[in-house]
């Protein structure tokens, strides 16, 4: 296969072109993401930036709504960048969940939860808490900054957890709750400086469950994984006209390897600002 490498010091990337109907995604699609996606790709003609894929078994780990746009746009191959997802270099970490309602206490939000016919239990710490959510016991730990209750799992199934965790959600935001995203150590101190109402602390998901349930044509959650790699390419740029079928897909990788190698790359430094905050160095085609 041809593919244009770049090696940079945790991680291998590889830039290439792999069939759409080949790559299992792990995340559930939130159509109004992709639409505004598939709008902006026929705009310009290319395919800007590739989805971070698992070399050994094409699970995307990073870019669903991509994968979904190119779908709709019936694109048979797209951008890829394959990585060793086994690399310890690359780390999963989870999005934990906070919920904020003006003059409410975190008693209501637990009735809402309760609502759903699941069992509060009481933790003795945020550590026992992690503990539990570590052996699925947990469908999520909730605290408010002072104590700390266990959310009962009715399935040790981590796709079935992560979908009572959707269904926590949904409840809390049809109550009037504002949720929101944020990282483990977030969503900690956001509940101990009483930011919000409450913090929902959600498992994290291994690598193995993540291509188990993908490999199965199955999905996770929207935000139920936070993979952090080390390393990202940038602004690619892929014309449609290489993607959409009118030539073979080794012609197609073979123009973008050589297209790529004639373009200089630009390395950003993690904690780069563009469309947003990157946490990983980045490495954009010129």
């Amino acid at each position: 296969m041809s593919y244009f490498e770049i090696k940079t010091k945790h991680l291998v990337l590889k830039i290439t072109l792999e069939e759409v109907s080949k790559l299992h995604i792990h995340e559930e699609i939130i159509p109004e993401m992709y639409e505004k996606l598939v709008e902006k790709i026929k705009q310009d003609g290319f395919f800007k930036d590739p989805v971070i894929v698992d070399e050994k078994t094409l699970v995307v780990l990073d870019g669903m709504h991509r994968v979904a746009a190119a779908q709709t746009l019936k694109l048979p191959y797209m951008p890829v960048c394959l990585i060793d997802y086994d690399n310890p270099e690359v780390k999963l970490r989870s999005w934990c969940r906070t919920a904020f309602k003006k003059s409410s206490s975190s008693s209501e939000a637990l009735s809402v939860i309760s609502r759903l016919g699941l069992r509060l239990t009481k933790v003795a710490s945020m550590d026992d808490a992690f503990e539990l959510l570590k052996a699925r016991r947990l469908v999520v730990a909730v605290t408010d900054g002072s104590s700390v209750l266990g959310v009962l799992s009715p399935s040790s199934d981590i796709k079935i957890i992560y979908d009572w965790v959707k269904k926590i959600e949904h409840a809390l935001k049809n109550s009037g709750f504002d949720v929101g995203y944020v990282t483990e150590e977030e969503a900690l101190e956001k509940a101990r400086k009483g930011e919000v109402t409450v913090s929902l602390i959600t498992p994290t998901i291994t690598k193995e469950e993540v291509r188990k349930v993908a490999l199965r044509g199955e999905v996770f959650a929207h935000k139920a994984t936070r993979h952090i790699v080390p390393a990202r390419p940038m602004n690619v740029k892929v014309p449609l006209s290489w993607i959409d079928g009118t030539i073979t897909l080794d012609e197609a990788r073979r123009r973008l390897t050589e297209y790529l190698g004639k373009r200089q790359v630009k390395t950003l430094p993690p904690g780069t600002v563009l469309d947003r905050r990157y946490d990983e160095e980045l490495f954009v085609f010129e």
